[in-house]
């Protein structure tokens, strides 16, 4: 009878024993579980927290997919045609073409950002054009960033010639591009303004001849009467004319340049909006 009793004291024992180590280990188990649960939640909000301080893209950036549609709004919501160029050697008024829109808006866009300003005329070559809208300068590469990295899709027109005053758009660069498959897409920041004069027979003959024009004659007349550089025609997208301020083309052509025909001294401009 004893060793009965005895028996069942310790297997009562032995059952509670093994209940508090099942409970305990049930308890951590819980535990851990928590923990890891606890330990997911900190790092989604860490993560919550992280992702809402990193800077949020811009929609408003122009881009190869947006440029048209944005240009287009921006051209009918503004409909100005005149800027006012201002420099150390004066100030030039040029009217933008109505036909050129997505380049007529570009250009008025960035001159209401006030991005061209303290923008340089970094390449001038007299008796040919000077060129301008860039600069080496931290502030301009900022902006740009602010604005957007597009291209923007020729509009040149046959009834646009490289005539002395008129304003282009420079190509896009494209090197890594085979040049069977390159474009003559507009950098929509790098501008141009011929400054060539009234071009003599002989000079004429021999542009013509280089580049293997072909040239009615009522544009060989329009060229000696006005100056230019007709090889440029169909290459560039001509949008706009300078109608006042020619003799300050001429005095930012003839500066002093480098071996890159970058002025000595930089030739900065601001440029404002007229009407």
């Amino acid at each position: 009878m004893e060793l009965k009793n005895f028996t069942i004291y310790y297997s009562l024992i032995l059952v509670v024993t093994l209940c508090s180590i099942s409970c305990e280990e049930e308890k951590e188990k819980v535990n851990y579980l928590e923990n890891f649960e606890n330990k997911k939640e900190e790092k989604r909000i860490k993560d919550s927290v992280l992702i809402a301080s990193l800077p949020k893209p811009d929609t408003n950036l122009i881009n190869n997919n947006n440029v048209v549609d944005k240009l287009t709004w921006y051209g009918k919501e503004n409909k100005e045609t005149k800027v006012k160029i201002k420099t150390v050697y004066g100030e030039m008024i040029i009217k933008l073409y109505e036909d050129t829109p997505l380049h007529r808006a570009n250009f008025i866009m960035l001159t209401k950002r006030k991005y061209f300003d303290s923008t340089l005329f970094y390449r001038v070559v007299n008796d040919f054009m000077i060129q301008g809208g860039n600069s080496d300068r931290d502030e301009v590469s900022q902006k740009m960033k602010e604005i957007g990295f597009y291209t923007i899709p020729d509009e040149i027109l046959k009834s646009h010639y490289h005539t002395r005053g008129v304003i282009a758009m420079a190509v896009s660069e494209q090197l890594d591009t085979p040049e069977e498959e390159r474009n003559k897409h507009s950098s929509p920041y790098n501008f141009y303004i011929v400054q060539n004069g009234p071009l003599g027979e002989n000079y004429l003959k021999n542009v013509i001849k280089k580049y293997k024009l072909e040239l009615t004659n009522k544009e060989k007349q329009l060229y000696k009467q006005k100056g230019g550089a007709p090889h440029l025609d169909g290459q560039y997208t001509v949008f706009g004319e300078v109608i006042k301020g020619f003799d300050v083309i001429d005095k930012i052509a003839q500066q002093q340049t480098d071996k890159n025909e970058r002025p000595l001294n930089d030739i900065t401009m601001s440029v404002e909006i007229i009407e």
